[in-house]
């Protein structure tokens, strides 16, 4: 597995643009990466869905980073073994404290991602006290609500022009793009109980990104950034019942989809919707709704 230190091939100078191919790999697979001021750096990441890439990233620990999906997905695996997908246009905000992250591009997926870093001690003091309650070493990563740049603005920022007022303005946009995101993490830290929606939407998405993935409640507590016994105080308030009792709901509805839409065995819908086989599934459909799946499908079948 190749160890991937972005800050090694990243041009010193400001103004100075140069694509990188990653080591062993064919140019469809590259990194567009320019140094705005000494301490912002702006990269356009592209990973051809010819092949899966595996490999182990580090960056500097003075270092925080905003990414948007342009396409495609990312797999960002942190050194507790949360798994964090970069995908659908959504936009993350990561602290990685200088250490390895694992980072898995499947074969047929392809992924393109925008990269803004920027050096923690240049931001003022006052922001840098906030990024340790907003991003801590627990939990340095956050998908954000910001959306991905529009295109007027992807436009401008990759246009490749290096003369003094384009690094100005790709800079203002850039610390514009960061301020959002801390706008956001101020307004609305994943611990601040005022804003449950915001958490329960967050660990959803989560749950249903590994359904059919053995999961732990350390795992899902991470996700969340707080321990997993706040973490179900606040889902129980908000919903009347546990993180694993909305995961088992969650499953149970991706079953009912997929047998009422597909052919596929109970066998193959088990494994995928996260039962151990299909008698645990066919069990969850009684106590549902009070018939087998067997039952279910049938009878699903005579209303369609």
């Amino acid at each position: 597995m190749n160890l991937i230190e972005p800050h090694r091939f990243t041009p010193f100078e400001a103004g100075s643009p140069t694509s990188v191919t990653l080591p062993g790999l064919h140019r469809s697979t590259h990194v567009d990466v320019m140094r705005i001021t000494l301490g912002l750096v702006l990269a356009h990441s592209h990973f051809s869905p010819a092949i899966r890439h595996d490999d182990d990233i580090r960056r500097p620990e003075d270092q925080l980073i905003l990414a948007f999906n342009l396409s495609g997905r990312m797999l960002l695996i942190d050194p507790q073994g949360g798994a964090h997908e970069i995908s659908g246009g959504e936009g993350w905000i990561i602290r990685s404290g200088g250490r390895r992250l694992q980072r898995i591009v499947e074969k047929g997926d392809g992924c393109s991602n925008l990269v803004i870093a920027l050096t923690v001690s240049r931001l003022s003091p006052a922001l840098t006290g906030i990024l340790e309650p907003l991003l801590p070493q627990a939990a340095p990563f956050r998908r954000l609500r910001l959306p991905v740049p529009g295109k007027s603005m992807l436009e401008t920022l990759l246009d490749g022009r290096t003369d003094p007022a384009a690094l100005l303005r790709k800079e203002g946009q850039c610390l514009a793009l960061i301020g959002h995101a801390l706008e956001e993490l101020a307004a609305a830290p994943d611990h601040d109980m005022d804003d449950q929606g915001l958490l329960i939407a967050r660990v959803t998405a989560f749950l249903s990104e590994n359904l059919g993935n053995p999961i732990t409640m350390s795992q899902i507590a991470h996700e969340a950034g707080m321990s997993h016994v706040t973490l179900n105080q606040i889902w129980r308030a908000a919903t009347g019942m546990t993180v694993f009792g909305h995961l088992r709901c969650l499953r149970l509805d991706a079953a009912e989809r997929m047998i009422r839409h597909t052919d596929r065995s109970f066998t193959e819908i088990a494994g995928e919707c996260g039962f151990s086989d299909a008698s645990h599934l066919s069990n969850a459909f009684r106590k549902r709704h009070n018939m087998t799946a067997s039952d279910w499908r049938r009878q699903a079948g005579r209303k369609s």
